[in-house]
Order: structure tokens, then C-alpha cells, then sequence
């Protein structure tokens, strides 16, 4: 599988700044806060922020109270907007393989198989789709 392992980190961060701003601790949360708390590297951190930030899904603000917080409601943020915004089109599956045969057969089985393995991404990415961060935050 090719995703990374922060696309899962996004979440947890998401859930993390909405937690954060909706009980009114703070308005914007610090990357340092944020990395400390959720044992996340800084920088690992700091790319995950910048593709939220540049996916539209948080904003940033700088300065001794700043950081960042969330630039949409958590209704209108997908699973698949985070995954498009961290792995950026990026493909769950590698089809780009070379055979050392030659022919019909195996041609019609790569196909095939990358047939199979596309379908099946645009079947999670259209579940992705009709989750929405508020959904994971009104779990108990």
C-alpha cells in the first residue's frame, strides 16, 4: 500500500485542534503544543499543516498567539478531502509493474488486475467521501 502513515496523523491532529477550539481553550493551537501532546515530529507535523493549510481546511495565523485552526466547519470536512489534501492523487495501489513475458495473457491479467485494484480505490475514496470529520468527532 502506498499512503502514508499521515493521512491518519491528520486526523488525530483535526480532532485535536476542533476539541481544542470547541471547548474555547484557545482560538489557535501551536504546531510545538500540538507535536508535544500527540507525539508527532515536528517536522512530519509541519508537512502535514502545510497540505491542510493549502487544501483549504485550516488557516494559519503567526505571532505569539498564533498557529493554526480550522478555516471550514467540521460537517464540510471529508475523510477524502484529508487524503486528497496528504497524499495529494497519489495511488493506493502500484500497477506500474514490467512482466519479463510477453503476450496476450499477460497483458489482459495486468490489466485486469490494475482494473480490479482502481475500482476498488474508487470504491473507499467514495466512502472517504461520506465522512465527514463531525461524524469522528460526535463519536463517544
Amino acid at each position: 500500500m502506498a499512503y502514508s502513515l499521515s493521512f491518519s496523523k491528520s486526523i488525530l491532529v483535526l480532532v485535536f485542534i476542533s476539541d481544542k477550539t470547541r471547548r474555547g481553550e484557545t482560538e489557535f493551537i501551536s504546531a510545538k503544543v500540538m507535536s508535544d501532546l500527540l507525539d508527532i515530529p515536528k517536522p512530519t507535523l509541519s508537512v502535514i499543516l502545510n497540505n491542510l493549510i493549502r487544501a483549504g481546511i485550516l488557516e494559519s495565523k503567526e505571532g505569539i498567539y498564533g498557529g493554526v485552526r480550522l478555516a471550514k466547519k467540521t460537517d464540510n470536512i471529508s475523510l477524502l478531502d484529508l487524503l486528497l489534501a496528504i497524499e495529494n492523487e497519489k495511488s493506493l495501489f502500484q500497477t506500474d509493474f514490467r512482466l519479463n513475458v510477453q503476450g496476450d495473457r499477460p497483458d489482459s491479467v495486468k490489466k485486469r488486475v490494475s482494473d480490479i485494484l482502481k475500482r476498488v480505490e474508487g470504491i473507499m475514496k467514495d466512502e472517504l467521501k461520506k465522512i465527514t470529520l463531525n461524524d469522528i468527532l460526535n463519536t463517544k
